[in-house]
């Protein structure tokens, strides 16, 4: 009879002891699950902004999976305007906090009208892009010599690297105007070089130039391999640099960050004057 009691008490503790570890091992299953499925639906997630005002509609889209933004403005034609526009950007994000920082890529080559300087294919594949010509000119190997096309206001203009998710000025050396303007010929045509900066060479070759009128030319010298070279301001009619700027982010909105020292898109009302709102949440999973 002990001996029947001994047994049957040592299989009872072999079942709760498995029953335990089988449900311990099952919350550790289902936990290890639904970090998984939050982690992969934060990597996954994407959000639509946008905004309407008087004038224009903006839409900003952030992608989490790789942290890609996309922005799109539209002028909102009205009775009696000849014309309208509209203003494109792209680049990556980071997040500090609640806090959105923008990066934007350089503008692709069909940014700038070919009418502008008939540049051919094969000077374009040469030179890797439409908007930077290279420019035969020795420059010390720690500053850079940029032209401007005629409609640039270079006494305006500002130099900025970026250090930390922060804009840190860079010293301007020389500010210009040619006496005589400077013919350049290219295979089909030819462009006069009018007014030029000399600037302090970034050492993350992260080069931010600004002006008064809202003007914002990125250089990235990772991918620009040469240092004196003419600039077609151009290329940004319709599309939007902004390297820089931060939005707050909420559940529900996005609102720009306005800084006094960064005179940028004053004007743009829907990214000034009132938050764009979350119009769309998805969650993308793969198959």
């Amino acid at each position: 009879m002990i001996k029947m009691k001994a047994t049957l008490f040592i299989v009872l503790t072999i079942t709760v002891v498995a029953t335990g570890a089988l449900s311990i091992s099952i919350l550790m299953s289902c936990s290890k699950e639904e970090n998984s499925n939050k982690n992969f639906s934060l990597l996954s997630k994407s959000e639509t902004y946008k905004s309407v005002d008087k004038s224009t509609k903006t839409e900003i889209k952030l992608n989490y999976k790789d942290s890609t933004y996309s922005y799109h403005e539209n002028y909102i034609m009205k009775a009696g305007d000849d014309v309208g526009y509209e203003s494109k950007s792209k680049g990556k994000f980071k997040m500090d906090k609640d806090t959105l920082i923008f990066y934007t890529d350089m503008p692709s080559n069909d940014m700038l009208d070919y009418n502008i300087h008939h540049l051919t294919n094969e000077e374009i594949a040469k030179n890797k892009f439409s908007y930077i010509y290279p420019i035969d000119e020795k420059v010390n190997s720690n500053q850079v010599k940029i032209y401007f096309d005629n409609i640039a206001e270079i006494d305006d203009y500002k130099a900025f690297t970026i250090i930390n998710n922060q804009l840190k000025p860079l010293q301007i050396i020389e500010r210009k105007k040619l006496e005589e303007e400077k013919l350049i010929k290219t295979k089909n045509d030819n462009f006069f070089l009018f007014h030029y900066l000399i600037i302090e060479k970034p050492k993350n070759n992260q080069l931010l130039i600004t002006g008064s009128h809202s003007e914002s030319f990125l250089f990235d010298f990772d991918k620009i391999p040469y240092s004196a070279f003419h600039f077609y301001t151009r290329v940004y009619w319709n599309c939007s640099d902004f390297t820089g700027l931060r939005f707050l982010k909420t559940d529900k909105s996005l609102k720009r960050i306005i800084n006094p020292d960064d005179k940028r898109y004053e004007v743009r009302d829907a990214l000034n004057s009132a938050a764009l709102g979350r119009v769309r949440f998805s969650i993308c999973r793969l198959r």
